[in-house]
């Protein structure tokens, strides 16, 4: 059996997104540098954007995944995973859950100020560059195309082919 073997070159530019500094935040004059992000913070966005999209009554598939969007749905899912959002910008902050709580560490703002941070986030950027070479594979198209949208309150049912 024979083995494929990545250029170099192809796998450098692979990675590059990958290489750089992280974001930093400015509350209330203090510096907060965003830790790298992880895959257990794929996870973790994807079930606040989840939550965002069924709160406004969007199917995730028929949404163009931009970072864009994704922090448009993270906004959106503010009434409705607040408490994740919460626990998510603790975490990527570096803080204690009750210190992003506290409004006189973490004002009212603040947290747009954490968001605007993440739209520029070089591990949020190359995620979101990965996931739309993804969703482009065909198996992927199709199966998307064939996802039916779910029932909610106050509809006829289930949507039929």
């Amino acid at each position: 059996m024979v083995e494929e073997k990545k250029d170099k070159r192809t796998f450098e530019k692979e990675i590059e997104p990958l290489i750089g500094d992280t974001p930093t935040v400015i509350i209330k004059g203090k510096e907060y540098k965003m830790r790298r992000l992880g895959m257990a913070d794929t996870f973790k966005l994807a079930r606040i954007i989840a939550i965002g999209a069924a709160g406004i009554g969007k199917e995730i598939s028929s949404l163009e995944m931009t970072p864009e969007a994704a922090i448009g749905l993270l906004i959106v899912g503010f009434p409705y995973a607040d408490q994740q959002i919460l626990s998510l910008f603790a975490d990527v902050l570096g803080v204690k859950n009750e210190e992003i709580r506290n409004p006189d560490i973490f004002p009212m703002g603040s947290e747009i100020e954490i968001i605007k941070a993440l739209v520029e986030h070089i591990d949020v950027k190359a995620f979101f560059t990965r996931l739309t070479g993804l969703l482009e594979m065909p198996i992927l198209k199709e199966f998307l195309k064939k996802t039916s949208t779910s029932s909610r309150n106050g509809m006829g049912g289930l949507t039929k082919k």
